[in-house]
């Protein structure tokens, strides 16, 4: 996602994620999160729109819902339907 789009800051941070979309789960790390995203590297067959569910392992772990808005060849970007609140 262009920077111009960003609706709020991205901070560096690294975790463990699991995500489960359509009956598939997979693993990646959380490169960047903000309020409102984050970006995920992982190897992923997700298409853009597609609605998944991320679960970030950190202290606390943190289960959100979340659409893909955009892939790479590294990984997603991810925007949450609700706002995170750390």
């Amino acid at each position: 996602m262009d920077i111009e789009k960003r609706s709020s800051a991205r901070l560096a941070f690294r975790a463990k994620a699991y995500i489960h979309w359509d009956n598939h789960d997979i693993e990646g790390e959380v490169e960047n999160v903000s309020v409102d995203g984050a970006f995920v590297t992982a190897a992923s067959k997700m298409h853009v729109n597609d609605v998944v569910a991320l679960t970030i392992n950190d202290t606390p772990t943190i289960g959100i819902n979340a659409k893909v808005v955009r892939l790479t060849s590294t990984g997603m970007g991810l925007r949450f339907e609700k706002t995170l609140h750390f």
